[in-house]
């Protein structure tokens, strides 16, 4: 709908719409939480196939959907939203064009970090690093926090 133009033969094109008529097929008769949740993350390929309003039960408390930067400006395309808005904005300010793919990471990357570390016999060497993750985890277990509740 933009009239942009890519290197790619309008089969290629066709043949991506075609694998994507038949994954939302298959998951058509299924209404559950699991399969809205499946949607609302891939948002960027589907347009005005969403509800949209539906997919703001998946918003996290920094304005984010999912903690992606994608998935949420996608959202925000198609639904606009303050809180979604500003957490593009903030990303862009933290870290200029270039925006991570998750942010913030996920508490689980962090404490398999701090296994691998020890696993690998040098985890003295990042002391504080891995003090400074450890506190994040507890205080976010003691305010239950919405990232650590979503994946114990």
């Amino acid at each position: 709908g933009m009239d942009l133009e890519f290197p790619v033969r309008q089969t290629d094109v066709d043949r991506l719409l075609h694998l994507r008529e038949i994954e939302l097929e298959r998951e058509a008769g299924d209404h559950s939480y699991g399969r809205k949740a499946y949607l609302a993350y891939v948002t960027e390929g589907l347009g005005s196939l969403l509800e949209w309003d539906e997919i703001t039960m998946f918003q996290r408390k920094n304005g984010s959907f999912f903690n992606c930067p994608s998935t949420t400006a996608a959202t925000l395309v198609n639904y606009y939203d303050d809180k979604a808005l500003q957490y593009l904005n903030w990303l862009v300010g933290k870290f200029g064009s270039a925006v991570p793919t998750v942010y913030p990471l996920n508490i689980y990357c962090q404490l398999s970090w701090v296994d691998a570390l020890e696993k690998m016999g040098i985890s003295q060497y990042f002391d504080s690093e891995i003090k400074s993750i450890l506190d994040t985890t507890y205080i976010s277990w003691l305010e239950r926090d919405e990232e650590i509740m979503l994946d114990i």
